[in-house]
């Protein structure tokens, strides 16, 4: 007749926080049976103390009660089925009263109750014992060094590292009858008693504490609200204390003694012992969350965002217009608009001038990775409006529970039905709203409870078949037209969507980019070269030559360059915008922070070459040894390293000197360590002037050298 002791109920209160928990206790059928209590595990086996005959010479009885004396004993678990108790032997089995006992993790120590010696005889108080198990037997026992005559020290209990131990006494300065203490395991021994204060103590008697796979603390005590006589309590240390206890619900506790709460590591299941059918026995019980605890309306997810680019002018005077491309595949014309994603991801959301003569991008105004994302919630995924007799399909679709991961998924479809999983199906027999639930439970939350995340959904089921296509999402309603969105919120990002005013900025026409250097005698440029001069430049984010025509304060300033590269068959030209290098001073780079470096650059006017070499002067190497300190210390700094000559000689040959000259730079800084993918030699011969190529002091200002310094970002791995 096991049904008749399996008992069942939820946990109302004591978890408020947490997913309600369903408690299953059964009686552990211990054969030959006798009194037994104070349960604790130890290597998967559960040791026990009990009251029961045991073969002897000698028979020892309890004073006044004729009943043998307690002790402890061993009891295998095989497949959660016990067996035959065993008596644990040795220094542990005297003819006084041994149990409760503790272990250590490891199970080599054992901290036991026994009554104190008298002499020959034992008295009437209770102390603590220790032994250490050596290969199979246990040492000699030795006495708590804070046990005392005058009262009782009893019931152990180690914490899970084996460094404090907990225990009841009634010794003076107690809070009333038994109460619960700590003594620290030092170099020196046990330290002394710590009273666990009036949180956890109260007048009436405290006893029997474990401590739980959380550090929590278990213990029973007969104090006032309680079920009945002992009940488990049980109470989490937070701020460097215990808070109050909470009572554990029916049915662990009961209207008779229960007591010596134990669990397996998990928490999750573990024995106790009561005498609620009228002897002390041992109880099985095992914890499972109780769904639909702390249910919450599902939110909206709204996918519809607002966006607007404040800072554009007007393109009236010319053929231009300003297009968004929300990355979705759809655009929208204008500097203010509102759009609805289908669904969430990552969008590339861009700003373009098209050319409304070409039809093509002009310009990039503005680019932007916008995430669109669900509510952090469990999700309700289904149609909004059901047909009577039509199955319908719910799951987990659009659920967001970022480091959350479920164990259990249960439903409740309003009408009755309760099922698990992550997808279900379900015909409703009847029209009406229903209110459908969700809850997704994770693991235990350290609390006695269950983490959840559970929502509620009101769903409409009319008579009749309603044809759909499939899902409709639940901020979306379908037309024959296309999607309707209906949304409560717009979010206006202007934090990322705003113009790119940005003062340092000059606009040019890109008329291609090449990953081999194309030179500007190149013949392609030919129908341009007339009107506008051709401006080379290397990017070292992406290793790539870029030429050039025309500069501007706005990309609107620059349209009538755009329009000549297309017309001379620069089809893929663009604007771009150039951020404006930083000048610096070498003694600036040396004290600026790694992330202020990027996109400056140092002139040297002073490297002296021999006329017609390469090889430059040694007076030049403290200075490079300085930039050299700079590219040592931070790794992630790569150098375009660009040498330029004057206007005198042939323009041929200037190019190739001065490329040779930037490689004998490279040169030394590979020779200190440097490695090559940092490192980017380019001549420009006479193609750059500074200045007047006419007069000697303009050409020694074009004899330069020039360290153009970009930050590699760390995510970014090195372009060969």
């Amino acid at each position: 007749m096991l049904a008749r002791y399996l008992f069942l109920l939820l946990l109302l209160s004591a978890f408020p926080a947490a997913s309600q928990v369903l408690y299953m206790v059964e009686p552990l059928d211990i054969r030959p049976a006798g009194e037994d209590y104070a349960p604790t595990l130890v290597d998967s086996n559960l040791v026990i103390t009990s009251i029961r005959q045991r073969a002897q010479a000698i028979a020892y009885t309890a004073a006044g009660s004729d009943l043998p004396l307690a002790d402890i004993y061993l009891v295998p678990l095989r497949s959660g089925k016990p067996g035959t108790p065993r008596l644990m032997d040795g220094t542990l089995c005297t003819p006084f009263n041994d149990g409760p006992a503790a272990f250590t993790a490891s199970g080599d120590t054992i901290c036991f109750t026994r009554n104190l010696p008298v002499g020959r005889r034992s008295s009437d108080h209770l102390g603590l014992f220790f032994a250490v198990k050596q290969e199979k037997e246990w040492s000699e026992v030795t006495a708590f060094e804070h046990n005392g005559t005058g009262f009782s020290t009893m019931a152990p209990a180690f914490s899970r590292d084996g460094r404090s131990l907990y225990f009841a006494s009634d010794r003076p300065g107690g809070h009333g009858g038994m109460d619960l203490y700590e003594s620290r395991r030092g170099p020196d021994g046990w330290s002394a008693p710590k009273n666990l204060g009036p949180e956890v103590n109260s007048t009436a008697n405290e006893a029997f504490p474990s401590i739980g796979g959380n550090g929590e603390l278990f213990f029973s005590s007969d104090r006032a609200g309680g079920m009945g006589q002992l009940d488990i309590y049980t109470s989490h240390f937070e701020y460097g204390e215990y808070a109050v206890p909470v009572a554990l619900p029916a049915p662990v506790n009961s209207a008779g003694n229960d007591l010596g709460y134990t669990t397996y590591a998990d928490g999750e299941s573990g024995f106790f012992s009561s005498n609620r059918d009228g002897r002390d026995r041992i109880h099985r019980f095992a914890r499972k969350p109780q769904p639909f605890h702390d249910c919450v309306p599902q939110e909206t997810n709204s996918y519809c965002f607002h966006f607007e680019d404040v800072g554009s002018t007007g393109t009236d005077s010319l053929p231009l217009r300003y297009e968004w491309d929300f990355g979705d595949g759809n655009t929208a014309r204008g500097l203010s608009t509102n759009h609805c994603y289908g669904d969430n991801g990552i969008y590339t959301v861009k700003l373009n001038l098209i050319d409304t003569l070409s039809q093509s991008v002009y310009f990039n105004q503005v680019s932007y990775e916008l995430e669109v994302l669900d509510e952090e919630q469990a999700h309700i995924h289904s149609p909004d409006s059901i047909g009577t007799g039509t199955s319908v399909v719910f799951d987990t679709q659009h659920t967001n529970l970022p480091g959350f991961e479920p164990v259990e998924t249960h439903w409740d479809l309003g009408d009755g039905t309760f099922t698990t999983g992550e997808q279900v199906a379900h015909v409703f027999a009847q029209a009406g709203s229903y209110t459908v639930r969700l809850d997704l439970i994770g693991g235990p939350d350290g609390k006695g409870g269950y983490v959840n995340h559970c929502v509620t959904r009101t769903v409409h089921v009319i008579d009749g078949l309603i044809a759909t296509p499939g899902y409709i999402n639940a901020s979306a309603g379908g037309n024959g037209g296309g999607r309707a969105f209906t949304y409560s919120e717009l979010p206006f990002d202007n934090a990322h969507l705003g113009a790119q005013g940005a003062q340092d900025v000059t606009y040019t026409v890109q008329l291609l980019a090449s990953k081999d250097r194309l030179g500007l005698n190149d013949a392609r440029f030919i129908p341009v070269r007339p009107y506008y001069s051709i401006t080379e430049r290397f990017l070292p984010s992406v290793r790539e030559y870029t030429y050039s025509i025309g500069t501007g304060t706005t990309p609107l300033s620059v349209y009538n360059a755009y329009q000549l590269a297309r017309r001379s068959g620069f089809t893929e030209s663009v604007v771009k915008g150039l951020e404006v290098e930083k000048d610096l001073e070498l003694i600036q780079a040396e004290s600026l922070p790694v992330e202020a470096l990027n996109k400056g650059f140092l002139k040297f006017s002073t490297v002296r070459f021999r006329t017609g070499e390469s090889n430059f002067d040694p007076s030049f190497n403290a200075t490079l040894d300085r930039v050299l300190a700079i590219l040592q210390k931070y790794t992630e700094v790569e150098l375009v390293i660009e040498a330029h000559t004057d206007a005198i000689g042939e323009d041929m040959a200037n190019l190739a000197l001065s490329q040779a000259r930037a490689q004998k730079i490279t040169d030394y800084f590979i020779t200190h360590g440097i490695t090559t993918d940092r490192l980017v030699p380019i001549g420009y011969g006479e193609e750059h002037p500074v200045a007047d190529n006419n007069t000697e002091a303009g050409r020694a200002r074009n004899r330069r050298v020039e360290f153009h310094i970009s930050v590699r970002d760390h995510s970014t791995p090195p372009t060969p």
